[in-house]
C-alpha cells in the first residue's frame, strides 16, 4: 500500500513532524503550553521524513539513492559558481531597481564580514542535510517521474511554501516581517530555478544545498529581511523574470538543454517516462 504513494507518505510525515515542533512554539506564545520544542528540530525532522519515507516505500534501494544524491559532488565548476553567486546577482538587480524607485541601500547592515561567512557555511551544511535532502533529494525526482520539470517545480513550490506557514504565526520569526503573498511567489520562482540547477547537476542535493544556503545568507547580507516590502517584492519579480527566461530557453519539460537527465532525475528503482 505504502509503495504506491511515496509522495503522500513523505509530505504527510514532513508536515506532521515539522508542524508539531512549530506548533509548540505557537501554543507557548498563546499561553497554551509552558515550553516549546527547539524550532531547529523542524528542519531535521524533514531529514527523518525523507529517509523514513524512502525506507517504507522503496526500501534499501531508495535509501541508498537518497544518500548518493547527497554525496553527488562531481559536477562542472560552473554549477558551483551558479549555486554560490546567482542570488547575489539577482539580488543586486533588485537592489538597483529599489534605489531607482527611491529606496535605501541595506547591504551589510545586518550581516557582513566574518559573521556572514560563518552563517553562509553553517546554512549550506544545514540545507544540504535537511531541506534539500527532503525537497530535492526525495520529492523532486518522484514528482518528475510523471510530470514535466515545470509542473513538478510548481507543485513542490506550493507545498514547500505551505510548509513554512506556521513560521508566520511564531512571534519573533523572520517570516513575520515578510509579505506572505510575495514569499509564496518567491518560493515558486526559487523552486523552478532549483529544478533547473538540480537537473543540470545530475540530481545533486549537495549543489542544491549550496544554492539554498547561499540564498539564505545572501538574502540577509543584502537586507531583504529588513522589513522593506517594496524590496521584497522587487526580488520576487526579478526571480520570476529569471525563472521565466529559464523556462523559455531550457524548456518546461526538463529545464535542461542538451542534457540527458533520466539517470540523475529519477530514482534508479523507478522507471523514467519516455
Amino acid at each position: 500500500m505504502l509503495k504506491r504513494y511515496p509522495l503522500v507518505v513523505f509530505f504527510g510525515l514532513a508536515f506532521l513532524f515539522s508542524w508539531i515542533v512549530w506548533g509548540t512554539s505557537i501554543a507557548e506564545a498563546n499561553g497554551m503550553l509552558s515550553f516549546h520544542i527547539p524550532q531547529s528540530l523542524a528542519f531535521w525532522s524533514l531529514t527523518l521524513a525523507a529517509f523514513l519515507a524512502a525506507a517504507l516505500t522503496d526500501g534499501r534501494a531508495a535509501v541508498m539513492d537518497l544518500i548518493q544524491r547527497i554525496l553527488r559532488v562531481r559536477v562542472a565548476p560552473l554549477w558551483y559558481a551558479v549555486a554560490l553567486f546567482l542570488t547575489l546577482l539577482l539580488g543586486l538587480v533588485a537592489l538597483g531597481l529599489n534605489l531607482l524607485l527611491g529606496g535605501t541601500n541595506e547591504i551589510g547592515a545586518q550581516l557582513s564580514g566574518i559573521p556572514f561567512l560563518i552563517f553562509l557555511v553553517t546554512e549550506i551544511g544545514l540545507m544540504i542535510l535537511t531541506e534539500e535532502t527532503a525537497w530535492r533529494g526525495f520529492a523532486l525526482p518522484r514528482l518528475q517521474k510523471n510530470a514535466s520539470a515545470l509542473r513538478a517545480s510548481l507543485i513542490l513550490g506550493v507545498l514547500w511554501g505551505l510548509w513554512h506557514i506556521p513560521l508566520f504565526l511564531i512571534p519573533g520569526s523572520a517570516q513575520q516581517g515578510y509579505p506572505i503573498i510575495a514569499f509564496m511567489a518567491m518560493i515558486l520562482a526559487m523552486s523552478v530555478i532549483m529544478t533547473w540547477l538540480y537537473n543540470h547537476t545530475r540530481g545533486s542535493v549537495f549543489v542544491a544545498g549550496i544554492f539554498h544556503g547561499a540564498f539564505d545568507a545572501t538574502f540577509v547580507f543584502l537586507g531583504f529581511n529588513a522589513g522593506n516590502q517594496q524590496l521584497f517584492w522587487l526580488l520576487t519579480l526579478v526571480m520570476w523574470v529569471f525563472a521565466a527566461a529559464l523556462i523559455f530557453r531550457a524548456g518546461s519539460a526538463r529545464l535542461t538543454r542538451g542534457t540527458n537527465t533520466n539517470e540523475a532525475v529519477y530514482p534508479s528503482n523507478v522507471a523514467a517516462p519516455a
